[in-house]
């Protein structure tokens, strides 16, 4: 299997700072994204902490192949161990974030999104809290691999308001998950057969506010340097307003032990508080 992938991250053109950040960490093929929020400087923090803990353990866990039983908090039968070991990062991220919060006066309130991506040769495991994004782009097509945890996405399941509706609320940044703003947290994690020529992609909201699915699907069918087609998602981006903090992080899949067929195998994981 052969991974070429590349990460941008850009204030945009309203902000003072920027309070995302990414990972890309080739040694594991692990990619996180995570929007931070919260007062000054709070918001930076909480995405870094939140990255770099998920980062610093999966890999921890990996190198050891540590058991399930030696995890942050209980492990979930559901997931493969590649799954419970994000799914722990996960909570674990979100448990310093909140006791940091309540600590340190500076950092009352702060918090973070997250999306994390693990690419191997026979999984991609795919996992979110928040708004921030993660797409598979096969072929002609583009599908969310994360879930939005926001009141806009709630309000459009139960059937309150329509799509044309949500796409100007103004309960649209609202979110409903993130870490940090609880001691537990809920994630949704998604399973694939990944496929030759497979594009994944990462990013926060300062992106999709600006740029539709179809507009990302187009960018990305159109050309092969992930380097080169980040720089155009957040230009393209800037150019409609760059009114919030754009990162991107593009995964291009290539050299499988012969294309897999079928459809998309899909797993949904919700675990209570």
């Amino acid at each position: 299997m052969k991974l070429t992938a590349a990460g941008l991250s850009d204030v945009g053109l309203k902000r003072g700072s920027n309070e995302d950040y990414f990972v890309m960490d080739t040694s594991t093929n692990l990619y996180i994204v995570a929007d931070g929020m919260g007062g000054h400087l709070a918001g930076e923090i909480a995405s870094k902490i939140a990255a770099n803990t998920i980062q610093k353990n999966v890999n921890h866990w990996i190198t050891k192949n540590s058991p399930e039983d030696e995890l942050f908090d209980f492990p979930d039968s559901t997931l493969s161990r590649r799954g419970n070991y994000i799914l722990s990062g996960i909570r674990l991220a979100n448990r310093v974030i909140y006791e940091m919060s309540r600590e340190y006066a500076e950092y009352k309130g702060m918090g973070t999104t997250i999306v994390v991506l693990a690419i191997m040769h026979s999984a991609v495991i795919a996992a979110n809290v928040g708004d921030s994004r993660i797409y598979l782009i096969r072929g002609n097509m583009i599908e969310p691999l994360s879930k939005e945890h926001n009141m806009v996405t709630e309000q459009l399941e139960m059937g309150l308001i329509s799509k044309e509706e949500a796409e100007t609320s103004p309960l649209r940044h609202i979110l409903t998950r993130n870490l940090g703003s609880s001691d537990t947290v809920d994630a949704d994690i998604f399973e694939v057969e990944p496929m030759n020529n497979d594009r994944f992609l990462l990013c926060t909201d300062g992106l999709t506010d600006h740029v539709s699915d179809d507009e990302i699907l187009r960018i990305i069918r159109n050309g092969d340097d992930p380097e080169h087609l980040c720089q155009q998602l957040v230009s393209e981006a800037n150019e409609r307003g760059g009114n919030d903090n754009i990162s991107v992080s593009l995964i291009f899949v290539d050299r499988l032990d012969g294309e897999r067929q079928g459809l998309l195998k899909r797993f949904w994981y919700f675990f209570k508080k």
